[in-house]
């Protein structure tokens, strides 16, 4: 498929090769299993909308399973006057909306999954999840710098296409499309990785701009990062969603 991208580019570099110096770059493959294999993540979101701009906190606390589907999520969002929290308990997606449960649409399911399957992590645990690469191109980053682009593809189907910095290994873009329905448009989203720091020896993107179709529609801003914190996995389940982070998590 990209064989004529591919074809004039002398000698380009393996795809397992340019995600793996990715993965070296983010702290090893040892690291990111022990150190982030839990953790609590809080920041700050804008919706940058047509009918104006909206802000709120979000915290996303997580325990890593061996496959990207099986990991335990929940992303609890409160905006000025909502507060939504939604989760993935190992069997089920829930959600509760002020404090009510409610059965989240095939949607907002399909929409949570989604940005999931498809994040920056994805690659980084490609063997694992029994990901396929394949090397796409080369672009120019700047004056001194390069991106490998290569494509990941799980046995699901699903492919997203990163952007990775030849001089540095990190992860600079992401992209992937999305359908609401299978009959709909596909919507193509463009995530921006910058502010990277090192917590707890691993690499990580502080700030993310998320574009739909070439617009700037969120943008996140991390400010506390925890990895290695004990969480029980019953805090993934629907009846603990509305005790405080403190309340499921040990030190």
């Amino acid at each position: 498929m990209f064989a004529a991208a591919v074809a004039g580019q002398k000698n380009p570099p393996k795809p397992e090769d340019v995600v793996e110096r990715a993965i070296m770059a983010y702290g090893s493959r040892a690291v990111l299993s022990t150190i982030q294999h839990n953790g609590v993540l809080r920041g700050r979101i804008r919706f940058i909308l047509p009918g104006g701009v909206t802000e709120g906190k979000t915290t996303n606390r997580f325990i890593r399973k061996h496959k990207l589907d099986d990991d335990l999520l929940m992303l609890d969002l409160e905006l000025p006057s909502t507060r939504f929290v939604i989760g993935f308990d190992g069997k089920q997606t829930w959600s509760v909306n002020n404090g009510e449960v409610q059965e989240p649409s095939a949607e907002t399911v399909a929409a949570f999954r989604s940005a999931h399957t498809h994040g920056f992590e994805a690659v980084l645990r490609y063997k694992e999840n029994d990901g396929k690469l394949e090397y796409v191109s080369s672009k120019q980053f700047g004056p001194n710098n390069e991106l490998d682009v290569v494509d990941l593809t799980l046995p699901d189907g699903n492919r997203t296409r990163y952007e990775i910095s030849r001089r540095s290994g990190r992860i600079i873009y992401l992209e992937y499309e999305d359908k609401k329905t299978p009959d709909a448009t596909p919507i193509k989203y463009r995530l921006y990785f910058k502010d990277f720091r090192v917590i707890q020896n691993t690499l990580v993107p502080y700030e993310v701009q998320v574009f739909r179709d070439g617009s700037l529609v969120e943008e996140r801003k991390l400010v506390e990062v925890a990895y290695s914190v004990h969480l029980e996995e019953n805090a993934f389940k629907v009846e603990n969603a509305n005790k405080p982070t403190e309340a499921v998590v040990k030190p």
